[in-house]
Order: structure tokens, then C-alpha cells, then sequence
């Protein structure tokens, strides 16, 4: 496998993206989780990537949006960026008791480390709706309103909110 910096990675995160593959129009359910998936293609048509959506049925505050990136020359594929909510705090890993972002970084993708391990605390969302917008804005994919209806429109009334 080839060694990557952290510039590379975050460009490949920044760099604009467009649908290859939609989504379903609806998560389906798998077990007690809700899952939807996608694939992506850089904008200059040299990159892939998949994104992945999990979101519990039961506490929809636990849910998790990630991008792969799908190096074309190799096999396999690692997360650059993962968008979680709050998934129940604990005094091993207290981040999951916050809406939180984890992201690749170099020295371990290179080292075989393949689960982010970059962890930072999010105010930027405070839903499942609120992450994939944060989300299609930080991967710049286009077009993001196409796949996911209404998702660039601020709502006055969050979910079950009226």
C-alpha cells in the first residue's frame, strides 16, 4: 500500500465530489440499525469514494456518516472522515457522549491503522439531519439536495419538533 501525508488526506476530503452511485431513497433497516450507503467520484474523475449511513432505530442520536476513500491502484479502502452523534459516554471513550468527528491521519493509515483516531468535539450539528448536511459540506459533494430532498433548507422545527 502506498504511504500518504496528512495534506494529501485532507485534500482528498476537500476536494469536490459528485454522486457515481445514489443512495436509496430510504435507509433501510438492518437489525436495529438504519443503513444507507453511496458511492462517489472526484469531480476530475482520478478519485472514488464510498460513504457510508448508520443511525440506530431505537436512539436515533446514535448514528455515524463516514467516507472511504477507494484507492483505484490497490485493494482495500480506509475512512478519511466520520460525522457520529452521541452514542452513550463512558469513561473509556467519554467522546461518545458529544456529537463528534473523527478523521484519518496519515501516520496511522500508514501503519495499518485503518479506524480514525483523530477525535474532536462537533457543535456544528445536533441531529442525524443536521450531520449529513455538515457532512455533504465538508466533502464538497454537489448537488447534495438531488439524493437527500431539502437538505440545504435550515429548519425552523427539527424532527417530531411541531
Amino acid at each position: 500500500m502506498r504511504t500518504f501525508t496528512d495534506d494529501e488526506l485532507s485534500a482528498l476530503v476537500a476536494c469536490p465530489k459528485q454522486v457515481d452511485d445514489p443512495p436509496r431513497r430510504e435507509m433501510r433497516l438492518d437489525g436495529k440499525m438504519k443503513r444507507n450507503d453511496l458511492t462517489l467520484k472526484s469531480v476530475d474523475g482520478t478519485h472514488s469514494f464510498r460513504v457510508f449511513m448508520r443511525q440506530s432505530d431505537e436512539f436515533v442520536e446514535n448514528f455515524s456518516i463516514g467516507l472511504m476513500y477507494v484507492p483505484g491502484e490497490e485493494p482495500g479502502s480506509f475512512q478519511l472522515i466520520r460525522c457520529n452523534g452521541q452514542h452513550g459516554g463512558e469513561r473509556v471513550h467519554p467522546h461518545h457522549a458529544v456529537f463528534h468527528i473523527h478523521r484519518g491521519m496519515a501516520e496511522d493509515i500508514n501503519a495499518g491503522i485503518l479506524e480514525p483516531r483523530l477525535i474532536e468535539q462537533s457543535t456544528s450539528y445536533a441531529s442525524f439531519r443536521e450531520a449529513l448536511a455538515h457532512f455533504c459540506a465538508i466533502i464538497k459533494l454537489e448537488r447534495p439536495d438531488d439524493y437527500f430532498p431539502g437538505l440545504s433548507q435550515v429548519q425552523m422545527f427539527p424532527e417530531g419538533e411541531v
